[in-house]
């Protein structure tokens, strides 16, 4: 489970990187709802929302055969503006145990 490889089918990938998230998740020591676990999964979550939208968009606006270098940016592009986010409420949080 610690290692995604690519002998494995897509649908047994998308189940080992779920339970690879999972296993992680489960190394917080005392974890309870809204800590630390949390934001980080939120913030991947609204990482490929975010992405997901501005591909739609770009999608929208016409392009049906794109180079997987256009998806890619602006999925990159997407992802680095909720790591921007992240970085600028990093202040002020407090310790966190993990087991």
């Amino acid at each position: 489970m610690n290692d995604l490889t690519k002998t494995e089918t897509p649908e047994e990938h998308i189940v080992n990187a779920h339970e690879f998230l999972i296993a992680f998740l489960n190394k917080f020591d005392a974890a309870k709802r809204g800590g630390i676990h949390d934001f980080m999964e939120i913030a991947l979550f609204n990482m490929v929302n975010s992405a997901i939208k501005d591909i739609d968009f770009y999608l929208m606006s016409g392009h049906k055969s794109v180079r997987p270098q256009e998806v890619m940016s602006i999925f990159a592009e997407a992802c680095q503006k909720v790591l921007d986010g992240i970085r600028r409420n990093l202040e002020g949080m407090d310790r966190v145990n993990f087991r």
